[in-house]
C-alpha cells in the first residue's frame, strides 16, 4: 500500500534581530511591521494547506504565527522544544562584528565543534532535527511546522538526502515556505519531493 505524508515548513516572520544582523538563537526578538504582515500571511498558508497537526519551537516568533494558523484551522498547536533555532552561545544577541571584537570565533564548516563558543554545533541540530522529522513521517499525515533557518536548512538536508555541507547551501527568507511530499512504497522506501519553495504573503 502506498501512503503520502505532505509536508509544509515555514520560516517564522521577519524580526528585528533579522533587520539588525544579531545571531539571536534561543531568544525571544519582537516583529517587525513587515514581521507581522508575515505572521498572518503564515496563518493563511497552514490554513489553506489544511494539516491535521501544526509544529513549532516554543519561541514567540514561531509559535505566534502557528498557534494562530492552527486556530483557523480549529486544530491543536504543538510545541516541540527540538524545533528550536540554533544555539549560537557566547555569539548570543551579538552582531557578526560585535562578536569578533570580543574574541567570538566562529567555525561554519566542522560538523561537531560549536559554530561559537558555548553553542550548538551542525550534528546536533541535524540530529534533532531529523528525530522530529522521522517521528512525523512515521505519523503519516498532513502536518505543518513553523521553525527557524537552521532548522528549516536541516530539514532540507535530511528530508532530501543531502550532504551535510549543504545546510549552508540555501538561502531561507523570513517567512518562506516549503511544501514537500513523502511517498512511502509499501516495501521499506521512502520518495522524497520538494514540490514548491516560496515565500508568504
Amino acid at each position: 500500500m502506498v501512503t503520502e505524508l505532505r509536508l509544509l515548513i515555514a520560516r517564522h516572520p521577519e524580526t528585528e534581530a533579522n533587520t539588525k544582523g544579531l545571531w539571536v538563537g534561543r531568544g525571544n526578538t519582537p516583529f517587525t511591521p513587515l514581521g507581522l504582515a508575515q505572521v498572518d500571511a503564515i496563518a493563511r498558508e497552514i490554513e489553506a494547506f489544511a494539516p491535521a497537526r501544526v509544529l513549532s519551537s516554543p519561541l514567540e516568533r514561531t509559535r505566534v504565527p502557528a498557534e494562530r494558523g492552527a486556530g483557523l484551522l480549529g486544530v491543536a498547536h504543538e510545541i516541540d522544544e527540538r524545533l528550536s533555532e540554533l544555539h549560537f552561545g557566547a555569539a548570543e544577541g551579538l552582531t557578526f562584528d560585535q562578536a569578533r571584537v570580543r574574541g567570538i570565533d566562529f567555525d561554519f564548516k566542522s560538523l561537531d565543534a560549536p559554530v561559537a563558543a558555548g553553542g550548538e554545533s551542525r550534528r546536533e541540530i541535524l540530529a534533532r532535527t531529523a528525530a522530529v522529522l522521522d517521528e512525523v513521517l512515521a505519523a503519516e499525515e498532513r502536518v505543518a511546522i513553523v521553525t527557524h533557518g537552521g532548522v528549516f536548512r536541516s530539514a532540507l538536508v535530511h528530508l532530501l538526502g543531502l550532504p551535510v555541507d549543504a545546510i549552508w547551501a540555501f538561502h531561507i527568507r523570513n517567512a518562506a515556505i516549503a511544501e514537500l511530499s513523502v511517498r512511502n512504497d509499501g516495501e521499506g522506501g521512502r520518495w522524497k519531493c520538494l514540490e514548491e519553495f516560496r515565500v508568504a504573503g
